[in-house]
């Protein structure tokens, strides 16, 4: 009797012996398996986002240029400079950035047969002072990046301290070693900036929209 139970308590060790050998070896084909394809394996690296790089816009090559008209007659344009503006890219994307118009830069660059009845300087002058712009209170407008997607990058245009989110349009950008060049198209409408002239039958002839064509060479 005591040869039997023996033999059966030895047999009952052997089943479970063999059971956890075999659990052992199907934990590491498991582990074996999550390791080669990466699903499992805390160690495994995955692909890793790519850096940013930062440029600093040149303030020599780089300009707003703009457009305004009267409906239906005839249209002015100039240029705005650059005060300072700084961008970050990655995977060809614009990921971050900002740039500074100085608009006591404004001048115009149209034709001279505009300017028969009044001088360039009597333009500038109108859309400096507060029937426009306000350039003395406001010396400055900007725009800051929030996106990038496509051709267009969504930010926060400010003019006259009033914030409103706008999106560039045909958005083109350039890599040449280490220089970037980079372009794209704006349209606002100057009413939600009060950009407003106080002359009320005036200011009902002139278009709301204001175009802006955006180049920048930056490093």
């Amino acid at each position: 009797f005591n040869t039997m139970k023996t033999k059966h308590l030895t047999f009952v060790l052997a089943i479970a012996i063999a059971f956890v050998v075999a659990s052992c070896n199907n934990k590491t084909d498991e582990a074996t398996h999550n390791h080669e394809d990466g699903t499992s394996h805390e160690g495994h690296d995955h692909a890793t986002a790519v850096e940013a790089i930062s440029y600093a816009i040149s303030l020599e090559n780089s300009k707003a240029s703009w457009s305004g008209n009267m409906i239906g007659v005839y249209s002015h344009e100039g240029d705005l400079l650059f005060s300072e503006g700084e961008l970050s890219l990655a995977d060809g994307k614009v990921t971050a950035g900002s740039f500074t118009v100085d608009m006591t830069t404004m001048i115009t660059t149209d034709a001279d047969a505009l300017y028969k009845m009044a001088s360039r300087e009597d333009l500038i002058g109108h859309l400096s002072n507060d029937d426009f712009f306000s350039v003395a209170t406001y010396p400055t407008a900007s725009f800051v990046v929030k996106s990038h997607e496509g051709s267009n990058i969504v930010g926060d245009l400010t003019i006259k301290g009033v914030t409103n989110e706008e999106t560039l349009t045909d958005v083109v950008i350039t890599e040449n070693e280490g220089t970037i060049s980079a372009s794209g198209n704006l349209v606002f409408d100057r009413q939600v900036y009060n950009v407003s002239y106080k002359h009320t039958m005036s200011d009902m002839v002139l278009s709301d929209d204001i175009k802006l064509s955006i180049v920048v060479e930056a490093k």
